[in-house]
Parts: C-alpha cells; sequence; structure tokens
C-alpha cells in the first residue's frame, strides 16, 4: 500500500500536500466547536494534546512516505549557524516583549499559575511543534524531493509550502463569521492580511531551517511569535479578552495595506535573501541520504 502511496505522492506532489492540509485541518475544525464549550484552560489543554498527537501522526508520514531525517530534530548538525538561527528566536522575543507594553495596565490580573503554564505550553508545544512539523517538515520535504534539484525548485518548494501555510489561516474567518453581526470587507481584511503574513514568516521559518539544518530554530520561532498573542489568556482579565474576540477587528483598505506590507516586507525580505545560500546540491545530498 505504502508502495503505491509514495508513487502517487511522488508524481502528483502539490496535490498531495493539499490533500495533508484538508485531512488535518479538517480535524482541528472538526474539534473547535465542542472545545467552546469547555473552560479556556480545559479547551488549551484539549487542543495542546490533540496538536501533539497530530505531530507524532505527521513524524510516522514523513518515515513512511521517506522524507524523514533524524537531524532534522537535532542541535547537532548546525554548526556556525547557530547565531543565524537564534537571531531569529532573539527577533520573536522581542515581539513578545513589545506586545505586552501595548495592554494597559489595568487590564493584568495575577496569573493562575496553571493558566499561565497551559497558555505558554500550548503555543511553545502544541502550536510551534505542529504546524513546523507538518509544513517545514513533511510538506516542504515532499516539495524538495520533488523540485530540489535547482536552485529555481528549492525556491518555488519554499513559496509553495509557505502559501499553503499562508492560506489555512483563512479557517480563522470561523471566529469572525461567528461574533461578526454582519460579514463585510472592513471585517474579511483583517483574515487576508494574516493570510499574506504568515506566508511571509513562512517563508522566513523554511530559510531558517534549510540554513540551521533543524526544525526546532523554525519551532521556538513560531512558538514564541504566538505566546506573545495567546499568553494574554493567562495574563489578562477574562472580561477583556471576551470582549476583545467577541468585537471583530474592521479595517478600512488603507490600514490593510498598511497591517500587510509593514510585517510582511521585512519576513519575505529577510527570507528570500537567507534562501540565496542555500546550494541544490546539498539539498539533493540531504535528502537522497535520509529520505
Amino acid at each position: 500500500m505504502w508502495e503505491r502511496i509514495n508513487k502517487f505522492v511522488h508524481m502528483h506532489t502539490i496535490l498531495s500536500v493539499c490533500i495533508v492540509c484538508v485531512i488535518f485541518y479538517a480535524i482541528l475544525l472538526a474539534l473547535y466547536f465542542p472545545l467552546e464549550n469547555m473552560t479556556a484552560s480545559g479547551g488549551m489543554t484539549v487542543r495542546t494534546l490533540v496538536w501533539l498527537l497530530l505531530s507524532a501522526i505527521i513524524v510516522w508520514l514523513m518515515r513512511k512516505i521517506q522524507v524523514f531525517s533524524i537531524n532534522d530534530f537535532s542541535f547537532g548538525y548546525m554548526g556556525k549557524r547557530k547565531f543565524l538561527a537564534f537571531s531569529g528566536i532573539a527577533f520573536a522575543t522581542i515581539g513578545l516583549l513589545f506586545t505586552f507594553t501595548q495592554l494597559p495596565e489595568y487590564r493584568f490580573i495575577a496569573p493562575n499559575p496553571l493558566d499561565f503554564f497551559i497558555a505558554a505550553s500550548s503555543q511553545l508545544v502544541g502550536v510551534g511543534i505542529y504546524e513546523e512539523v507538518l509544513f517545514r517538515g513533511l510538506l516542504l520535504k515532499l516539495l524538495l524531493k520533488k523540485m530540489g534539484q535547482s536552485k529555481r525548485g528549492i525556491i518555488n518548494a519554499c513559496l509553495i509550502s509557505s502559501a499553503v501555510f499562508g492560506i489555512t489561516h483563512i479557517s480563522n474567518i470561523i471566529s469572525v463569521v461567528r461574533y461578526a453581526e454582519q460579514l463585510s470587507v472592513s471585517v474579511v481584511l483583517p483574515i487576508i492580511s494574516q493570510v499574506i503574513f504568515t506566508s511571509a514568516f513562512g517563508v522566513l521559518a523554511v530559510a531558517l531551517f534549510l540554513r540551521s539544518g533543524t526544525l526546532w530554530v523554525p519551532i521556538l520561532l513560531h512558538g514564541i511569535g504566538n505566546l506573545a498573542v495567546q499568553i494574554f489568556v493567562a495574563l489578562v482579565s477574562r472580561d477583556w479578552i471576551l470582549q476583545f474576540v467577541e468585537t471583530p477587528i474592521k479595517m478600512s483598505f488603507p490600514e490593510f495595506v498598511l497591517s500587510m506590507l509593514l510585517p510582511t516586507i521585512p519576513f519575505l525580505v529577510a527570507g528570500l535573501l537567507l534562501l540565496r545560500k542555500v546550494k541544490p546540491n546539498e539539498i539533493t545530498a540531504e535528502v537522497s541520504e535520509h529520505c
């Protein structure tokens, strides 16, 4: 059976990438409404466990489809590229601290230690591992196996995997539809902005993965970045959180362009510059040796 699957994946790589995304995100969306009835901590705990379970399944699929490399999960192969890799993590940490400065003091509460731990681990352990193993692990490696023989092919594989990563964030429109009194362009524009921004972030995450040689760098970068948003569940009053969630962001077109370009261009430019140093023969050797 796996011989047939491998043959299909090799012949229809992009279609296979789309199928994998649909399956895994359908599972997550199926859990969305049942978890809404749970407490914030309970729902986040269940989501984290589901993300970890799905991550284990993805690694198992990587083995079966022959795109798994133990080096992708090791720090031992980074060498002199550690500074480059961890500069991205430092950037995310600065972003986390900056985000906290934007909240009024009276919104902060004394956090429940358990809530704080769950909010932190759900992003660092849950989302960070799940999305990076899926998009920069399984999907990117599939595309590189098909296209990684040339510099143009590597760039195309990186852009496709990043675009798919960004497009999956359209699923966030579920929250908008649920809380918005009426669906309008000004309500949908923030979702489109997020899709474009996360696609650009995906390019940087891909570049850091290929340059550092380990998935742990984009995992930590992604986890810390998301932590800047999600940890408010533990540190900010629940009334304020509910008011924020139930009031969909409305955005004018100039605000949309500004919010899209300011964070997107630096990530995209940095990612593409880093990818310039990636050599096709190194990618081909990596795929051939471990896959």
